[in-house]
Order: structure tokens, then sequence, then C-alpha cells
């Protein structure tokens, strides 16, 4: 069974192709500012992008009628849930007119639609960052019509949640597991029998490489008023956590500088791993205690001494903590087309 994967990002778009879950070709097709200057709004991207991975297809040797399926990567569409989803108009609509989040990762889905639909193939998308299956509980805000989301990093966790599940002999629908995903930015999921019970999304979650993390509301407010929303916004996106306070979203260098015996770098890598334990506690409530393991990974979880320092936080808990490194988008977005394909897990339609 061949795969086509697509993964869209802001100056790149990600493609391979997969057999089975053995890759056999992969690039990643990037987009300079001038090229992308010429478009005003991300969604005349589009037939610019599908060029692109048409001419990818050529290069290494396939055409889509060779496929077996297409699986991109989800976008932010409103309303839907983790797992597998067909890609179809309802869906290319949303995407492209309803996004909860604009941005070209939800041209991916309308890209692999139209190579589908041409080749008389299934398109899918799995585990989209705006998957929604919160505890109703987890959802309420205190204003009338606005609402919690659940925005995380949902694909690595879900993928490497039924890796553990694997290793351990057991079936990963019937486990609760806290994972909690540090890379440029951090966030937990609650995993319960399968499905993402409640999250801590990354602008609620801890500081990161490169953001700044969750901040008091009435403070927030009180730092745009002083700095200006743009200004704030970076620090949450790409100017904040490690590139502020020590000028690196590089973990290995301030590992380095640690080790050269800089006690600033020391109390903020301790600080991360404080406060990553107090976010992960922080759900315990919605399994009703009844945790199988809490799994670091992401990026960040090959930093040892920030994950044992983790480890000695949470031991009083006596759950078992597993350090799973490293996030593989597109192998967990073929492996979840295997699934899928092979009937061991069902597709979703979506509903908006």
């Amino acid at each position: 069974m061949k795969t086509l994967v697509i993964n869209p990002g802001s100056t790149s778009t990600k493609v391979a192709v997969f057999e089975d879950d053995r890759e056999l070709a992969r690039e990643s097709l990037a987009h300079s500012k001038d090229e992308l200057s010429r478009f005003k709004v991300w969604t005349e991207q589009l037939d610019y992008r599908y060029e692109l991975v048409m001419q990818f297809l050529e290069h290494v040797g396939y055409r889509p009628q060779d496929l077996s399926c297409v699986m991109s990567r989800g976008g932010s569409p409103p309303g839907i849930h983790a797992g597998a989803t067909a890609v179809d108009d309802r869906l290319v609509d949303a995407l492209l007119n309803r996004p909860l989040e604009p941005h070209p990762a939800s041209l991916g889905p309308v890209i692999a639609a139209k190579i589908a639909k041409a080749a008389g193939i299934p398109a899918f998308v799995y585990d989209p960052i705006t998957s929604d299956e919160l505890n109703p509980l987890a959802k309420v805000y205190g204003v009338k019509g606005i609402t919690h989301n659940s925005m995380c990093h949902f694909l690595n966790t879900h993928a490497m949640g039924i890796k553990l599940a694997e290793s351990l002999g057991k079936d990963f629908n019937t486990m609760n597991i806290l994972v909690a995903h540090i890379g440029g930015g951090n966030s937990i999921c609650l995993w319960k029998q399968g499905h993402p019970e409640d999250v801590v999304p990354g602008d609620a979650c801890v500081f990161s490489a490169e953001r700044a993390g969750f901040m008091r509301s009435e403070r927030m407010v009180q730092l745009v008023q002083e700095y200006g929303a743009e200004t704030c916004i970076k620090w949450l996106h790409g100017k904040g956590g490690f590139v502020s306070l020590l000028g690196t979203n590089d973990l290995r260098e301030v590992e380095k500088q640690i080790e050269s015996g800089n006690n600033e770098a020391l109390l903020y890598q301790k600080a991360m791993a404080y406060q990553l334990s107090k976010c992960i506690c922080s759900l315990l409530p919605a399994a009703d205690g009844k945790v199988d393991g809490v799994m670091i990974t992401g990026g960040g979880a090959y930093w040892e001494r920030l994950t044992e320092d983790i480890k000695c936080r949470l031991r009083f808990l006596n759950i078992p903590v597993y350090i799973m490194p490293g996030e593989n988008e597109m192998q967990a977005l073929a492996e979840g087309a295997l699934r899928v394909m092979r009937g061991e897990e069902a597709v979703q339609r979506y509903e908006g």
C-alpha cells in the first residue's frame, strides 16, 4: 500500500511517499519569501503548492494512480475529532473559509483531496491540532458564548501513546496516558481510553524553547497595554521562552551553558521542569487519578537533565514515567493511513 503524505508549513511543504509504514521518498519543498510575497492571502498559495507536490511525485517516479490513498496534516478545521477523518467537500469548505487559525497548513487537505479525486482514491486527515473531544467541564469559560478550545500536539502525542501501549503489550484504547510534548512549544494531553479527554494547550502551558507560555490574564492585558499586542504575540510564538531568557531556541545550547557554570540557565531549566510537573498533575482529576503512565515526548525529551528532574518531581504519584523522545509527523501520518486502510481504525465523516 502506497501513501502520499502532505504536511504544509509556513515556509515549506513536506511531502513523502510510504510503502505501508516504510518511507520510500521524502522532500521538504522550501518556499522563499520572494515566492510567497506574490500571494496576498494564504489561500492563494493553493495552486502553487499543489503544483510543487505534483512535481515531487513525478520526480520520485510515482503517479497519483500508483497510490492507495493520500494523508495530510489536518490544518485547523472547527468541530473535528481526533483520529482519521475523510476529506470531503464539507471539510474543504471549512478549511478554506472557516479555519480556526488561518494558516497554509489548512491547504494540505485541499491538495490531498484534489490529487485523490483525480486518481479515484481516498484522502484523509489525521489528528488536526484543533481536534475537539474535550470533557464538557473543561470547555466552560466565565463569559457567555466563549469556550476553551483544545489546540494541542495531538498527532505526536497520539502516535507515541500508541507506540507505548504496543511496547507494553496493551491496547491504547483501554489505557489512560498523560503525554507531555516538549518542543518549540509545550503541551500536555490526557489520552483517556483512546480519546483526548483534556489538554493543557501550548499557550496555557509552560514556557518552551521559543514561547513565553502561560501568563495571568490580568497581567497579560497589562503587558499588551505596555508593550503592544504585536510584541506580546511574538513572545507567544517565536520570541519568548529560552529565546528571550538566554538568546537561543536550542535546548542543547542551554545544557552547554549549564555545564559551563551558568546558574541562570540552571534556574530556568529547573523552573521549566517544576512548572511542567505542575501542569501534568493538573490533568489527574480528568482521569479520576487513574493513570497508567506519564509520557514525555517531543524533541525536548532528549534533554536528560530536564526529564530526570520531572521524573523526580512526579515520583510521589507512584505512576510510571516513560521517556520517548522525538517527533516524526510524517511517519505518524503514514501509520494512521495504514491503520485506516487495513480496517484497524474507523474513518470519521466531518460534521463541522
